[in-house]
């Protein structure tokens, strides 16, 4: 009976219809491979924003040189993505200004030409930047004066996609401290500033 029943339910609804119905299998079916595509690109997209190498830079002070009278700022290019940042170059400048709003500009990240590291995941690479004159009258005339770390960092992301950040870092030369023992000043990285320009990556 249930064999006939079959039969007769196949006869009568489907095989008349059969065209119909593969043609419209046909279209379910495609519209469930373009939305498992769309699915697969989103989860490529997300994996690549989570597991990709982020570089941020974060101030490392001022520090004095052996001559006494140079001194040289440094920073920590920091790694804080999951995945290696390769082919990773940098450029430091520095300029001494009499007011806190200075504008940098455009920070042109072209200039990042030095080196070529690799920046584990989690890891900090410390640079400095040229030398920077620190003489007497620096030290007697630091009220108003403002110091700018600025430049850019260049990196492959973990997915072959080159990515940059740019920094502008701003001390306030009141907090240069005097150090009896080298005869010296310097500016530790607790008082530095990320600047409100300057600052922006991709």
């Amino acid at each position: 009976m249930i064999g006939e029943y079959i039969a007769w339910v196949f006869s009568t609804f489907i095989k008349p219809f059969h065209e119909e119905i593969l043609a419209i299998a046909t279209v379910i079916i495609a519209i469930y491979t373009v939305v498992l595509a769309r699915v697969a690109r989103r989860q490529t997209k997300d994996t690549r924003i989570l597991q990709r190498a982020y570089l941020s830079v974060l101030p490392g002070g001022i520090h004095i040189l052996n001559d006494r009278m140079t001194g040289v700022a440094h920073i920590e290019i920091h790694n804080g993505g999951n995945l290696p940042a390769t082919r990773t170059k940098w450029f430091i400048d520095h300029s001494l200004e009499t007011h806190g709003d200075w504008d940098v500009g455009k920070i042109d990240v072209r200039l990042a030409r030095t080196g070529g590291n690799a920046v584990s995941p989690k890891t900090t690479m410390r640079q400095g930047g040229p030398a920077i004159t620190i003489g007497p009258d620096d030290v007697r005339h630091q009220d108003g004066l403002f110091l700018y770390v600025w430049g850019a960092v260049t990196y492959r992301d973990g997915f072959r996609k080159r990515r940059f950040t740019r920094f502008c870092h701003r001390y306030n030369c009141a907090n240069f401290t005097h150090d009896p023992q080298l005869g010296a000043v310097a500016i530790d990285a607790m008082h530095a500033r990320y600047h409100h320009l300057g600052n922006d990556a991709n």
